[in-house]
Formats: structure tokens, C-alpha cells, sequence
């Protein structure tokens, strides 16, 4: 692996240096400056980054790039978000943006794009405190139909992270513990529609439970999944028996 692709030896100073240089041109843009990027990235390799080479400073701006991107946020042009950028690089990255963009306590956008979906899952589980109190409000668009090339359902980050992060790590349907846990260091757990979606339920945490893969397939797929259903409505207090409505395209 080339030397500005390894992640394990970056400290987090080094990486928010270049957060925060990011920004910095950013926000000059923003103001009208003219922005001299070369000159930016020098000026941090002789301080912050001291021991890396200017590749591996544009590595990592093209990091920030593709996390911006998927968290729906402006990017610096000049700077191409790199693809496939791991659940790691995400995940260490995501805390230094909200607090250099100070958006700590700014919702996440809904979104029907599965990878975007996931980055901001992850960031606003970041944000929520533990065991927190109250769900998050609705979001008018989230649950609603987006058509691409095949239909998908917009979906709130912020509930899913709600969810996930009032479970505990325990699977709100079986009560057994997650499986694994992610490597960002999360339990893996998947949130899942008590009324799906397609059937009239609303994107809301009173719809919506953290359950292990094999109870997301038995609501799916087993030959009991309606007494299921029913069975985790009544488990879970917060949750509401959503009736099944015929949706039209």
C-alpha cells in the first residue's frame, strides 16, 4: 500500500491540520479571496505535516472531498473526492469536520443514496448523546419515493442513528447482543421499518427498531413475521402499530 494510503500512522493532529486547512480555503473562497492552494499546502507540510510529502497532503484533502460530498456539504474545487474511502478514514474524519464546520448539533439530510445514507448515519450517531431522551423530529421528506433508475425511499440519518444508539448494542427485537462489532468501532446492528415503507409506515423512530441480521430477515422473510411484528411492537414501548396502507405509485 502507497505510503498516502496508510491511515494508522496519521495522528489526529495531523489530520485535523489538514481539516482545518481545508476549511480555511473554504471559507476564502466563500469571502471572494483569491485562494492559492499551493502556497496553503506548503505552508502546512513545513508546520503540522512536517513529515509528509505533498502527496500525501492531496490524498487527504481528496479524503475530506468525498466526505463533504457524501454529508451533502459544498467541496473545494481543485480538489476531486476520492472514491472508496473507508469506513476508518470516515470515521475519524467525521468528528473533526462537524467541529471545524461547527455543525455538532446540525441535523443530518435525509437521503435515498445508500452510501451517503451510511456517512451520515455515522455522523449524527457521533453527535447523539448516550441513551438519549428524545427521538428526533420527523423529517417531511424522509420516507417519501426518490426514482433513478429503480425506486428507493429517502431516509432519515438521524433516526437510524437514534435507534441504533438507544439499543445499546442489544438487538431490540430478540434481546441477544450484536453479532460483531463494525469497524468503527460501533455494534453492528440494522434498523429496520416495524411497517415498512412500502406499506404506509412512516420513517420515524416510533416505526423503527435496531434488530441483529437474523431478525431483520425473520421480519422479512419468516413464516411468522406478522406475530413477529406484533410480538416486538408490544416488546419495544416507544413503538406504535402502524396499520397497512396500499400505496400508489
Amino acid at each position: 500500500m502507497a505510503e498516502t494510503e496508510k491511515l494508522g500512522d496519521w495522528t489526529d493532529a495531523e489530520l485535523l491540520a489538514c481539516v482545518i486547512a481545508y476549511r480555511e480555503m473554504q471559507m476564502g473562497e466563500e469571502g471572494g479571496q483569491k485562494i492559492n492552494k499551493t502556497e496553503k499546502r506548503n505552508s502546512v507540510l513545513q508546520d503540522a505535516l512536517s513529515s509528509r510529502s505533498s502527496g500525501a497532503y492531496e490524498f487527504r484533502m481528496a479524503n475530506i472531498s468525498a466526505v463533504l460530498e457524501r454529508l451533502g456539504l459544498p467541496i473545494l474545487i481543485g480538489y476531486q473526492p476520492r472514491r472508496n474511502v473507508g469506513t476508518r478514514v470516515t470515521s475519524r474524519l467525521l468528528p473533526m469536520i462537524n467541529l471545524v464546520w461547527q455543525r455538532q448539533d446540525v441535523p443530518e439530510l435525509p437521503t435515498a443514496n445508500a452510501e451517503n445514507l451510511q456517512t451520515r448515519v455515522m455522523s449524527a450517531r457521533k453527535k447523539i448523546k448516550v441513551d438519549p431522551a428524545s427521538p428526533p423530529p420527523s423529517s417531511p421528506s424522509s420516507g417519501t419515493k426518490t426514482e433513478n433508475i429503480t425506486t428507493r425511499f429517502i431516509r432519515d440519518p438521524n433516526v437510524i442513528a437514534w435507534v441504533l444508539v438507544k439499543a445499546g448494542g442489544i438487538c431490540e427485537a430478540c434481546g441477544t447482543p450484536a453479532p460483531f462489532v463494525r469497524e468503527d468501532g460501533e455494534p453492528y446492528l440494522e434498523v429496520h421499518h416495524v411497517r415498512p415503507l412500502a406499506e404506509g409506515g412512516p420513517d420515524g423512530a416510533d416505526n423503527a427498531v435496531a434488530a441483529c441480521p437474523t431478525c431483520h430477515r425473520r421480519f422479512h422473510h419468516g413464516a411468522d413475521k406478522d406475530s413477529y411484528r406484533k410480538a416486538t411492537v408490544r416488546r419495544v414501548g416507544r413503538l406504535v402499530n402502524y396499520p397497512k396502507i396500499s400505496l400508489t405509485s
